[in-house]
């Protein structure tokens, strides 16, 4: 954000006070009231200069989605018929799971501007992860057929196929636009398509061909799908670069520490397992497996009370592995 430089001393008018000559003269008080003058004529300007709307954006794509919704709260504000700054508040709480008020503020940007393709792939995204897939076909369809649709109608479209059991439809769909406009999420759509085929070659290519293009986007999905990748293919220390990068990217996200957690498990470093399981945990309290990874690194360690602790909190959850491992090792 570039702000505006310091003024010059020239020219400021300075406002008239009622101090005597000696404050005047050996500056006291004068250069005490100068200094707040000034800093809250830069604060305001500073203030007065930054968009909610171009900030919440830019905290999106940084992945701050709570600092995200402050700011498109504030855009909604000034301008509540903004159907960028509900498209965007309803991005961010897709990304926090809050599938509800996400589709409240899609459908209501869907309605004050319908030819607002955006709002409509929104829509599509939060019925896919219901479940809801003929639903979100026709939220994908239906963005695609307005002005300037995003390339997520196109994946979303891809995606939903091969949910449906199409597999087939939904590489002709990736491919095809592949073919006509080689952009990153085509190849990070056909990548994720692969691994969910088993073809892990196939999905390197396309996670590195995606990253090649140095995306704006999700380059935190990008790594973590790469590194989850070479994780199947125990290509460890790859995965283990992908995963770093992946957490240096989104320190707050629970499953790149889980994956980085499994690196270090497979590799026999325990410790740093501990760690990247503790850290999956404290961001995630729901998941099961990360807690019962968690057992199996203390287990390894030879620390069987604290082991017996994770599984004590993962079997509850629904992991049976570690109701097991709490028969077999934590049973007086």
């Amino acid at each position: 954000m570039n702000f505006k430089s310091h003024p010059k001393s020239g020219d400021i008018t300075y406002p008239q006070t009622s101090y005597s000559l000696k404050n005047i003269v050996d500056g006291s008080i004068t250069k005490k009231y100068l200094i707040c003058f000034l800093c809250w004529f830069v604060i305001t300007n500073a203030n007065a200069q930054i968009d909610p709307l171009q900030s919440g954006n830019e905290k999106l794509s940084k992945r701050n989605f709570d600092g995200a919704i402050q700011d498109f709260n504030k855009a909604v504000i000034n301008n509540p018929n903004s159907a960028e700054a509900l498209c965007g508040r309803a991005e961010a709480k897709i990304y926090l799971l809050n599938y509800p008020e996400a589709m409240k503020d899609a459908e209501l940007a869907a309605n004050i501007d319908p030819n607002c393709a955006r709002a409509h792939v929104l829509m599509g995204e939060v019925l896919f992860v219901q479940k809801d897939y003929l639903k979100a076909l026709k939220s994908y369809m239906d963005a695609s057929q307005l002005p300037n649709p995003p390339v997520q109608a196109t994946t979303g479209k891809a995606k939903v196929m091969n949910q449906l059991g199409n597999a087939k439809e939904a590489y002709r769909i990736l491919d095809e636009a592949i073919q006509t406009q080689p952009n990153a999420e085509y190849y990070y759509a056909r990548g994720m398509l692969n691994n969910s085929k088993e073809k892990y070659s196939k999905a390197i290519q396309d996670f590195d061909k995606a990253i090649s293009l140095k995306p704006a986007f999700n380059m935190f999905g990008l790594y973590l799908n790469r590194g989850a990748t070479y994780l199947t293919l125990k290509e460890m220390n790859k995965a283990l670069e992908d995963f770093d990068k992946a957490v240096e990217l989104d320190p707050k996200n629970a499953p790149a520490y889980h994956s980085r957690g499994l690196v270090h498990y497979e590799q026999g470093d325990y410790e740093d397992a501990i760690a990247d399981f503790l850290k999956a945990t404290d961001l995630n309290p729901n998941n099961s497996s990360a807690y019962y990874n968690l057992g199996m690194a203390y287990y390894k360690t030879n620390n069987v009370e604290s082991a017996c602790l994770y599984f004590h909190k993962s079997c509850p959850l629904g992991n049976t592995n570690a109701c097991k491992m709490i028969i077999m090792i934590c049973s007086d």
